[in-house]
């Protein structure tokens, strides 16, 4: 059965890559599987660099250079393009610091052959012993939330991009991914859609570590802050609108911590204005 996977780089070798140092590790032990499968490379980087892969592993290898960096909406949705093109029935979504392992591949390829009402299959995440993924999509605050077991998740569920495995036929019905999400709540959008369709998400028993990008307000730009809020925003006011007054709730309570502990009182100061235009 065929697979695409998409890894998607910012300013990071190829050879560096933790998902890419893992993952012929993790699929040269199933040389039947490699072989259907299609591997598209797409590079956010300013400058393009040679492909280290070995192609000879993988039925198709594409590596694109994309300097406008225009997030992950537009790498996945390529990539979504080239699985209808190849045939596929799945798209394995991969950041480039996610390490893979072979019980995770080995549970990723008994698990192609479910039904068509799970829309994606996610392995367990951790980041520094700590699972961040999945979650209960219907909390605010989901982290600190009980943890979800392994198997089929009949409530609404959210994992994030990495490491998740999207049915192709799923994709087709929603028109690839949603462009008002370029980066940012693109995983919550995508799982909202999952539930909101009537599709359910299979969680596996192999887990994964990942770094947790953490939005540090010491390195943030207030650029690309105004894109995080903007965005969160967006979601809550579209998708989530029942969690809304609770999380304009918890906005003044970032405000107040961004005014104690952030230096650049422009982050504080557009908080505020975000929270009078909800």
């Amino acid at each position: 059965m065929k697979l695409t996977i998409v890894a998607v780089l910012y300013k990071q070798k190829i050879e560096e890559s933790k998902t890419f140092q893992t993952l012929n590790k993790a699929f040269v032990t199933r040389p039947n599987m490699s072989a259907e499968t299609e591997l598209v490379i797409y590079d956010n980087s300013p400058d393009s660099q040679k492909c280290t892969v070995e192609e000879n592993l993988w039925g198709k290898v594409q590596y694109i250079h994309d300097h406008r960096n225009l997030g992950l909406v537009t790498a996945y949705n390529y990539a979504f393009q080239a699985a209808k093109e190849n045939g596929s029935k799945w798209l394995l979504l991969l950041d480039h610091d996610t390490e893979l392992t072979e019980e995770y591949v080995e549970q990723i390829a008994s698990s192609l052959d479910v039904d068509t009402t799970v829309a994606a299959v996610v392995p367990r995440i951790f980041s520094e012993e700590t699972m961040i993924s999945p979650v209960v999509a219907d909390a605010l605050r989901p982290l600190k939330t009980e943890k979800l077991q392994a198997g089929l998740q009949e409530k609404p569920t959210m994992a994030i991009n990495s490491g998740s495995l999207i049915q192709v036929s799923f994709l087709k019905e929603i028109d690839g991914f949603n462009k008002s999400f370029p980066l940012d709540y693109l995983d919550h959008w995508l799982f909202h859609e999952i539930y909101a369709r009537g599709y359910k998400v299979l969680v596996l028993e192999a887990s994964l570590n990942h770094e947790l990008s953490v939005l540090d307000y010491s390195r943030v730009s207030l650029e690309r802050y105004r894109s995080i809020l903007d965005t969160e925003i967006y979601y809550f006011k579209n998708y989530k609108n029942e969690l809304l007054p609770a999380y304009k709730i918890q906005l003044m309570k970032r405000l107040l911590k961004q005014v104690v502990v952030v230096k650049n009182k422009k982050i504080a100061a557009y908080t505020l204005r975000r929270i009078f235009s909800i």
